[in-house]
């Protein structure tokens, strides 16, 4: 019997504890969010969680901060034992579809430069390094930039008159 489809939803209060799990599961402690930090990201005036739901179970979630003008990806996780079916690319496709929506026309991200799936997905995605950032997750722990233009709603409106 084939696995259920994830079915993509808003983040509710209630799915937090799972959220700080499995943070803690697809990060080293040193880089993971703690519970202070996990509550101060999704509280944000400008948050905005999306959760893949495997019939009431978290499969993963992408969290981000929006403006009006950019959204920066805070943390795409997915557990271990849901990777390579699809679950990230959905749940980052939603995000940036909601960003855009809002008029959001970049999205940014840093990521480890030793991250080599991480960054494939990314690059997979049309994200492209930007910069890099010494030292980003500690001593010796560098990140890249990495950002994508997105296609908003006024722009494709554009493309096509």
């Amino acid at each position: 019997m084939p696995a259920p489809e994830a079915i993509l939803r808003t983040y509710h209060p209630s799915d937090f504890e799972a959220l700080l799990e499995i943070d803690q599961a697809c990060f080293p402690k040193t880089i993971a969010y703690g519970r202070r930090e996990m509550k101060h990201y999704l509280q944000a005036e400008n948050a905005h969680c999306i959760v893949a739901d495997l019939g009431g179970r978290i499969a993963g979630f992408v969290l981000t901060d929006r403006s009006v003008e950019f959204a920066h990806v805070i943390t795409l996780d997915v557990l271990a034992e849901y990777r390579r079916q699809s679950i990230g690319s959905r749940l980052l496709e939603a995000a940036e579809r909601e960003a855009a929506s809002r008029g959001a026309a970049l999205m940014y991200l840093e990521t480890a430069t030793t991250n080599k799936a991480a960054i494939a997905l990314w690059r997979k995605h049309g994200y492209r390094e930007t910069a890099m950032i010494g030292n980003y997750y500690g001593r010796g722990q560098d990140a890249f930039e990495m950002q994508k233009l997105l296609r908003t709603k006024g722009a494709a409106e554009a493309q096509t008159v």
